[in-house]
């Protein structure tokens, strides 16, 4: 005689998967807001980033409750930043995170530092023109600090788009590190092979 068992059987692959991509979706959704983005666009990249197979806006839009305008309008932008590439008439995510960032970096935030370098070079060569005063001298100095920080800013941001090269060599050390078990390589293959 069997035992009776108090054993629940796991959900179908698909309630799973689908669970899994609305989680995902919500939590780049919140990435995507901290870091100035919408909501929307967050959780439509996370929901196309973990499907096994290009979506359309349609399912798109119907799995993540969202208008035929916000998706459409959404879509778009994600695909002109790259975020998202058109197969067809369906869309796949980039899956390469550090393409995104210094895409990211590249188009917005080196441009917002860009406008401030800028603008307080204007403002300094105005303050340059005006009279030599004790209050003059003092904002051209905190002018001069900010401009340093802003400089020393876009040097950094420079040097992280500029590491994207060797993107794959960290990614190969990285699966290296992660075969050591203990210290040792997991048996059956070596820690730089590739999986």
């Amino acid at each position: 005689m069997s035992e009776p068992t108090n054993k629940q059987s796991p959900p179908p692959a698909e309630d799973l998967l689908a669970s899994a991509q609305l989680r995902i979706a919500e939590v780049f959704g919140n990435i995507a807001d901290f870091w100035g983005f919408t909501r929307t666009q967050g959780r439509i990249f996370g929901l196309v980033f973990l499907s096994p197979t290009p979506l359309d806006q349609r399912t798109i839009r119907d799995r993540l409750a969202i208008s035929a305008g916000s998706a459409s309008m959404t879509v778009t932008s994600l695909v002109e930043w790259g975020v998202l590439r058109r197969v067809g008439r369906q869309l796949e995510a980039e899956t390469d995170f550090w393409k995104l960032i210094t895409t990211v970096i590249r188009r917005r935030e080196r441009e917002e530092v860009e406008d401030a370098i800028e603008q307080a070079h204007a403002v300094m060569e105005e303050l340059k023109r005006g009279p030599d005063t004790q209050d003059i001298r003092f904002a051209k100095a905190r002018l001069a600090h900010l401009l340093r920080f802003f400089e020393t800013g876009m040097n950094l941001l420079e040097a992280v788009i500029s590491l994207a090269p060797i993107n794959p060599i960290l990614q190969a050390i990285a699966r290296g590190a992660a075969r050591y078990k203990g210290g040792r390589p997991r048996r059956g293959r070596s820690a730089w092979s590739t999986p």
